[in-house]
């Protein structure tokens, strides 16, 4: 199955050598997938940020953002590499909506590079945050899923099917904060209990496309941490 997904997928890739974001071709690029002018305009959060969630902040690090001093995350940290604005944002809207399944490649390389860069990449398992079935089937892939095997086979981290989404939820973007969390409350459950057996006590890694106000993140921890896992990290592309 997972050969005919990656053919499938090779079929939906741009020509080699040619950047994801602006389609020039460029003898150079290889399994960047971007361009080296392209590269320059993407945005990288940069410290002092909050220790928790990564927010860039404008007082001294080692510090909570005022978000994570009010509301305790069931996660023990999150890391994100860019800003979610300009180039990433655009990118992570074609990922997702435009019908671009293969810009995991493109995400898969820059988080593959920041992650080893800081030493990020000390985990058992990775998961992703799943999608609800509805949803599923109208975009025909998970984002997140994708990325996420993507990191998986690159880190040589076994991938867990872990997660599943019970709740079909209301479009989070729309929503505040507080109706986020509310929204979310119970959404997601242990996908096969018994076969997950092996997930207990570990370190697991959960990886979502962007990170807003962690109350996806959040939630999603709450329920790998009551079946029994030790630890939760979370990555995003940006936030």
């Amino acid at each position: 199955m997972k050969e005919y997904v990656e053919s499938f997928l090779e079929l939906l890739y741009p020509e080699k050598n040619t950047c994801f974001i602006c389609n020039v071709y460029d003898s150079s690029i290889n399994d960047k997938y971007i361009c080296s002018d392209c590269e320059k305009k993407l945005v990288k959060i940069m410290p002092p940020f909050c220790v928790k969630c990564s927010k860039p902040i404008d007082y001294v690090s080692d510090c909570l953002c005022p978000d994570c001093s009010v509301y305790d995350k069931s996660f023990e940290t999150a890391k994100s590499p860019f800003s979610y604005e300009g180039i990433i944002k655009e990118s992570i809207y074609s990922f997702k909506y435009y019908n671009k399944p293969y810009f995991y490649k493109f995400f898969s390389y820059c988080l593959l590079r920041y992650m080893n860069e800081i030493d990020y990449t000390n985990f058992d398992y990775i998961t992703s945050v799943p999608l609800h079935k509805s949803k599923m089937r109208t975009r025909g892939y998970n984002q997140s899923e994708l990325l996420a095997k993507s990191l998986s086979d690159g880190l040589s981290i076994p991938y867990a099917y872990v997660l599943k989404r019970t709740k079909k939820t209301t479009k989070q973007s729309l929503q505040s904060k507080d109706e986020r969390r509310k929204n979310l409350k119970g959404a997601f459950a242990i996908k096969s209990p018994l076969k997950n057996e092996n997930i207990k006590t570990s370190s697991v890694l959960l990886v979502d496309d962007v990170y807003t106000t962690g109350s996806t993140a959040d939630e999603c921890s709450k329920t790998l941490l009551d079946f029994g896992v030790s630890k939760v990290y979370v990555i995003t592309i940006a936030r």
